[in-house]
């Protein structure tokens, strides 16, 4: 009996698809005009491209791997893995400022030493590494004397002999193992260095100390287990700081040339050891100051015994605070800061999450404390209220700074559905002739403009 035709299909083996052989397909019609061209036509071509000192070795095809080598100045060079080898014989002196390490498999730490040799006799001021396991680097990275830029991310610093990039400017650690013993060998040999940035580094969980004549710039997001936090840079410019709820201590030395300050002090169930009254007492030069987390809750403490802050911020412009308004140790913080800021031009007022019952203390009790802080009617041009809520306290401090505002151009709202009644009853005191309405981190937000 024969078979019936659908049940033979249901047997026939499927086709297997073949990749198309050399000289088949539509670009083995094209022809090959580069591979016979001598080397000084190819330089001509290269040398018409808008990314002619831009050599990106992992889009190279194998023919054209001796183009770099071609030239007398190279501006960028990327090495992705060991089957594209950096063209850089030792024979030939070049001028080669970056070099980007990138690969996208793992690699061996040999092959890490081979690249850097050959880049470090070229002149190689710009060095960034990015692997995807904490490779142990090779300690001739911070043996090259040229070497102005570093940035590490996800790799391990060895124990290092000796320093010698004196002419280091910038250092980024973003996720590297390092230890505090080389981490101050590196910045005691780096004595132009003016850039720091170090970011979920480990190897430092008992505490990093950082401690530098010449750092201007300092951000600092620790790992988990961080413990200690101290700095010493009397130079400093601008600082980033973050902590953990692990965090124990928190010491700042004071700066007094210090523009930009953020600090993000998380919530943590021990108690923290933090000094930054001094700090922020010698930054007569202050700009723009913010306070995330808990930092507003500890400079309350270390001010309270004092009516009025000891200095007055005659430079700063930018005002940003989180703070808990169940506190009144908090909120009269913000009173004597407003007071000792007279030419502050934007203030941001963030409502920290709290579940806390209503605050025992009233906005009057503070009214005349306020009145005297002279930006509200003569500087401040911006104000931003994140996370409004409908307390006595917020309501009346808000209503009271659309009254005394005198210069105001633009107010910001940004509450919860549930408090957009109170908002717009708040906010009807000082009607304004442009109003935009949005969301913001999936809440609402109102912004009256003036003109």
């Amino acid at each position: 009996m024969a078979r019936p035709p659908a049940a033979a299909n249901l047997k026939r083996k499927r086709k297997r698809r073949r990749r198309p052989k050399a000289g088949k397909g539509a670009a083995a019609d094209l022809p090959d005009f580069f591979s016979n061209l001598p080397d000084d036509v190819v330089l001509a071509i290269a040398n018409r491209l808008p990314t002619r000192l831009a050599v990106t070795l992992s889009v190279l095809a194998r023919r054209y791997r001796h183009l770099p080598s071609l030239y007398s100045h190279l501006d960028s060079v990327r090495f992705s893995g060991p089957a594209s080898p950096v063209p850089l014989p030792a024979s030939q002196p070049k001028l080669l400022r970056r070099l980007d390490i990138a690969p996208p498999k793992p690699i061996k730490p040999s092959a890490l030493r081979h690249v850097i040799n050959a880049a470090a006799n070229h002149g190689l001021s710009e060095l960034a590494v990015r692997l995807h396991r904490r490779v142990c680097l090779p300690k001739n990275v911070f043996a090259i004397r040229s070497l102005a830029v570093l940035s590490l991310n996800t790799c391990s610093v060895p124990p290092l002999s000796a320093v010698t990039c004196a002419r280091l400017r910038t250092l980024k650690l973003h996720r590297v193992y390092i230890k505090q013993v080389v981490l101050t060998a590196i910045l005691s040999a780096a004595t132009g260095l003016q850039t720091l940035e170090m970011v979920h580094c480990t190897g430092l969980d008992a505490g990093c100390t950082v401690e530098s004549l010449t750092v201007r710039s300092f951000l600092f997001m620790p790992n988990v287990e961080q413990r200690e936090v101290t700095l010493r840079a009397p130079g400093l410019r601008t600082i980033t700081l973050h902590t953990r709820p692990k965090t124990q201590k928190v010491h700042l030395e004071p700066s007094p040339d210090v523009s930009k300050v953020y600090l993000h002090v998380a919530k943590s169930q021990e108690k923290v050891l933090f000094r930054m009254r001094p700090f922020l007492d010698a930054a007569t030069g202050l700009a723009s100051l913010t306070l995330r987390g808990c930092a507003v809750k500890l400079l309350a403490g270390e001010y309270k015994d004092i009516v009025k802050l000891p200095i007055t911020f005659e430079g700063l412009r930018i005002l940003s605070v989180s703070l808990n308004f169940s506190r009144e140790s908090e909120a009269v913080f913000l009173v004597k800061l407003l007071q000792s800021c007279p030419s502050l031009q934007q203030l941001t007022v963030s409502a920290a999450e709290n579940k806390m019952t209503e605050a025992s203390f009233s906005f009057a009790d503070h009214k005349k404390m306020l009145a005297k802080a002279s930006c509200l009617t003569n500087s401040l041009l911006k104000i931003k209220f994140l996370g409004f809520k409908s307390g006595e306290y917020e309501k009346d401090l808000l209503v009271f700074l659309l009254n005394r505002t005198n210069k105001l151009k633009k107010i910001g709202v940004q509450f919860p559905a549930s408090e957009e009644t109170a908002v717009k009853w708040a906010l009807s005191v000082r009607p304004a002739p442009i109003e935009r309405r949005s969301t913001m981190f999936n809440k609402g937000y109102l912004q009256l403009e003036y003109t």
